[in-house]
């Protein structure tokens, strides 16, 4: 009796420790954020986005690549009605614990972003915007 009331207790312990938790929170360091990232749902100053194999045509959607370049597929031109034409525009990330600093271009000049990591699971990265500014070409 002993015995089966210690593997019931060793199964549950096993089973509790195993659990993989649906998002990991930002402040664990080694987060690896790179990946294709699409479909933003905004809230407040919040973006989630969802992980994907590759960047989709037609659509937004943001590479963040190992070698801490990026591409962002977004909209090519000063109009934002439909029909949008997209485009892809080249740039840089580098993360630094939970905050993440982007560098792009866009259809206006250059774009500089800092953002502070939420969560991120092998589905969904969450970030909060910090800053975001417009820098014009000259």
């Amino acid at each position: 009796m002993k015995h089966t009331k210690l593997t019931i207790v060793a199964i549950l312990l096993c089973t509790l420790l195993s659990c993989d938790k649906e998002n990991t929170p930002a402040d664990k360091p080694g987060l690896d954020v790179t990946g294709y990232w699409i479909n933003p749902d905004y809230s407040a100053n919040q973006i989630t986005y969802t992980k994907t194999y590759a960047l989709q045509e037609n659509e937004y959607g943001l590479a963040l690549k190992a070698d801490q370049s990026l591409i962002e597929r977004k909209n090519a031109g000063w109009c934002g009605t439909p029909p949008i034409t997209y485009g892809d525009f080249e740039g840089s990330w580098s993360q630094n614990d939970s905050t993440i600093y982007i560098k792009v271009g866009y259809w206006g000049g250059k774009e500089q972003r800092e953002w502070k990591l939420k969560s991120i699971d092998s589905k969904k990265l969450t970030i909060e915007i910090i800053d975001y500014a417009h820098i014009p070409e000259e």
